[in-house]
């Protein structure tokens, strides 16, 4: 029996050797029904909270027409993020231009199309949301403690809990609307205590807020949710899990008035791709096998650069055959292209497959065509 056929990879052994003959390799697969399921169940576990797709996390056209159609909104980060979705038929309204350092020509085409919810952490982005799109509705994002989460998204952005009624007042100052907060408590989070403590720190400034006539109504609890879905014994956290244990307190937030959102990525769409590539060349070098293959670091595998990733690989050989520590390489002449070392794999010859589940966030978004490698071909089925 094959690794893949160990392991419920989302496709047969027969799929997978069908698409490669129709697409060739290396190929990213998006499978329509797990990413429908991811976000029905983000649905699920946290009821009430407004889904807005990271679309970072995998801008491809077709991950954000199944996700319009199935009723999100999105969290867009520049002028092509929002290009990307209103291309889609995504109303201004269902968009949250969440990017704190946000570029002037970006915020004009906010203007245009009226995409007027977005975040802010420092006085010199009022100064210039003030100048181009005094209408904005303004989210202030305050920084978290990042512990359990492997990317600290409070280390570039986010303003201190002490300056936050400071900023609140500067925009009431400054003409413009605040009507928010929200916060990241890091990516991917494995570890509650993050989402406990940054919910608190915002009940208290919302209070401080509104002794100050500051009457806020949205609560943006952000992404860092972790690629698990459902919880399982032994497992790590899920964000099954974290909506048993945030429900409780979004609710009350929910029944005083507040409008609660999030920004999921890598929970949707992480899961929801499978990446097929093949070895292009092999060789032994240090008592040790090399399989080169026609994706690479600079390709999908840049998230092990990037998102600090690991996968699993797995090939359609018999597992009961023979195995040996390999490496494997990308196609590229730089020598940073190495994807894994002291991998164990049976003995592989040239076109033979490595199918890599869970690579859907941070990988294909960030690929290059580098050495005049194109990025893999994204296919929907």
């Amino acid at each position: 029996m094959s690794q893949v056929m160990k392991r419920n990879l989302l496709l047969t052994e027969e799929e997978i050797i069908d698409l490669v003959k129709r697409y060739d390799t290396p190929l990213l697969v998006v499978v329509r029904e797990k990413l429908l399921d991811n976000f029905n169940a983000f649905s699920r576990f946290l009821p009430g909270v407004g889904i807005f797709y990271a679309v970072k996390a995998n801008p491809h056209p077709e991950i954000i027409k199944v996700l319009h159609q199935a009723g999100a909104s999105f969290d867009v980060a520049s002028h092509y993020e929002i290009e990307l979705a209103y291309q889609e038929g995504v109303p201004p309204r269902k968009m949250v231009f969440a990017n704190t350092i946000k570029r002037k020509r970006g915020l004009r085409r906010a203007k245009e199309l009226g995409v007027k919810l977005m975040t802010y952490d420092n006085r010199e982005e009022l100064k210039k949301i003030a100048r181009v799109f005094p209408e904005a509705e303004l989210v202030l994002r305050l920084k978290t403690a990042p512990t359990g989460s492997r990317s600290n998204l409070s280390y570039k952005f986010g303003a201190s809990p002490e300056e936050a009624l400071d900023l609140l007042k500067e925009a009431r100052r400054a003409g413009l609307r605040p009507v928010g907060l929200s916060f990241h408590v890091g990516s991917p989070c494995h570890t509650i205590s993050n989402y406990l403590s940054s919910l608190e720190m915002v009940r208290e400034i919302l209070e401080k807020a509104q002794k100050e006539g500051i009457n806020l109504n949205l609560i943006d609890i952000g992404g860092g949710f972790p690629l698990q879905i459902y919880a399982f014994p032994d497992e790590p956290l899920s964000l099954e899990t974290i909506g048993k244990e945030l429900s409780p307190l979004l609710r009350e937030f929910s029944e005083s008035g507040y409008r609660i959102i999030a920004e999921p990525g890598r929970c949707l769409v992480g899961s929801a791709c499978i990446l097929l590539t093949k070895v292009i060349g092999k060789a032994r070098r240090s008592d040790r096998v090399w399989y080169y293959l026609d994706d690479g670091v600079y390709g999908t595998f840049s998230a092990i650069l990037f998102d600090k990733s690991d996968f699993e690989y797995f090939t359609l050989k018999d597992t009961s055959s023979y195995r040996e520590p390999a490496v494997l390489a990308g196609p590229t002449c730089d020598s940073i292209d190495v994807i894994t070392q002291d991998i164990l794999l049976p003995s592989l010859e040239l076109d033979d497959l490595i199918v890599v589940p869970d690579i859907g966030a941070y990988s294909w978004a960030s690929a290059t065509n580098f050495n005049g490698f194109e990025k893999p071909k994204v296919v929907l089925v």
